[in-house]
């Protein structure tokens, strides 16, 4: 069974805690996919650092200021600053008391990095990294064992490719290429040679039937244009109605 494509929830869902019980991707063989390598594979390069790391926020300081959305006497949203400038702020979005979001700013106040708990277990499940305020990539931990275990790229905002360490041995050992948005090519490696195997390449959209959600557009009723004298009501008069009689039933003729 294969989960969703990487990227395909809004990464601020509240719900991301559902894709911590992805299964790992089954390794397809005998796929008719034409073999192919990806293109971001580097033999020798597929080591990646699992562990995840919480910058510091020091919310605790005392010109961080504090404010309480909704009157039930706690800080929801805190920022800190230096010097007048924000650095970083931690914000509580369900209101339980636990921070779901950080968001860390550079020196010219543009958001460079954030860090969601999304499951509200207290563990950061996503890390973004942002480029003057354009998220370049993220580092994700999609399973409940605490590690990272996706790395996502990004161009002008948009996922393009990503690498996953399906079973926790701080390798990676599948390649997504999105060459559709939605619907990746997936490359895994089976024999641990650190390549893309022959024969083991998945689009993800043809071989599941999986159609990615598409963004709606609902066109606006027109409004009546009183300019034009067709379009303006008309009064119908119904003072008088012409009624048609119902003609009498014949009578029966003497015999």
């Amino acid at each position: 069974m294969v989960g969703p494509p990487i990227g395909s929830e809004p990464s601020d869902a509240p719900w991301f805690g559902a894709r911590k019980l992805l299964v790992p991707l089954v390794f397809w063989c005998g796929c008719n996919m034409p073999s192919q390598a990806a293109n971001t594979a580097n033999e020798g390069d597929t080591k990646r650092r699992t562990q995840v790391l919480h910058e510091e926020c020091d919310i605790a300081s005392a010109g961080s200021e504090r404010l309480d959305a909704n009157g039930d006497g706690r800080a929801d949203i805190t920022i800190v600053r230096a010097q007048g400038r924000e650095l970083c702020r931690a914000v509580d979005i369900n209101f339980d008391g636990v921070v779901d979001t950080w968001s860390y700013m550079n020196p010219a106040g543009q958001l460079r990095r954030r860090e969601h708990d999304f499951d509200r277990d207290g563990q950061i499940d996503e890390i973004s990294i942002y480029a003057a305020g354009v998220v370049v990539r993220k580092q994700r931990a999609t399973t409940n064992v605490g590690r990272l275990d996706t790395w996502e790229y990004y161009e002008n905002g948009t996922l393009v490719r990503a690498e996953r360490d399906s079973d926790g041995d701080e390798t990676v050992d599948q390649w997504w290429e999105y060459t559709r948005a939605g619907c990746p090519l997936m490359h895994s490696d089976a024999n641990r040679d650190g390549k893309p195997d022959p024969g083991t390449t998945i689009d993800y959209c043809k071989d599941t039937g999986y159609v990615p959600p598409e963004r709606q557009s609902y066109r606006q009723p027109e409004s009546p244009d009183f300019q034009r004298s067709d379009a303006v009501p008309t009064e119908t008069d119904v003072t008088e109605v012409e009624v048609q009689k119902q003609p009498p039933p014949p009578q029966e003729q003497p015999k």
